[in-house]
């Protein structure tokens, strides 16, 4: 609640776009269920949608849950922020200017 998060992509060769908005939300349910703070959350919800695109079809990209993990441990190459003045740098995401997070 209140919270504006921006996870950059990870950089990937796309090959398919069908389903990446669903896997996209199913990697955030998975992650929030699996107890991730919501800054990890975001960056397992992009990273789940950017597996799926490595496929032509809906699914056969999306791996297993520890390979995701794995793979943003790992230094997988993301995106950049367009307004680094803005936003800022928090435990992989990126927090907005109207976030209010509660420590």
């Amino acid at each position: 609640s209140r919270r504006e998060l921006l996870a950059p992509i990870f950089q990937v060769d796309v090959r398919g776009a069908t389903g990446a908005g669903d896997a996209s939300a199913a990697g955030l349910i998975a992650a929030l269920l699996r107890g991730q703070t919501p800054e990890e959350a975001v960056t397992s919800a992009v990273a789940v949608g950017a597996c799926s695109v490595e496929a032509a079809d809906a699914s056969s990209g999306v791996r297993n849950w520890d390979e995701t993990q794995t793979r943003v441990r790992a230094g997988w190459s993301r995106g950049e922020v367009a307004d680094e003045q803005v936003w800022r740098h928090v435990g992989g995401a990126w927090l907005g200017p109207h976030d209010v997070r509660s420590d």
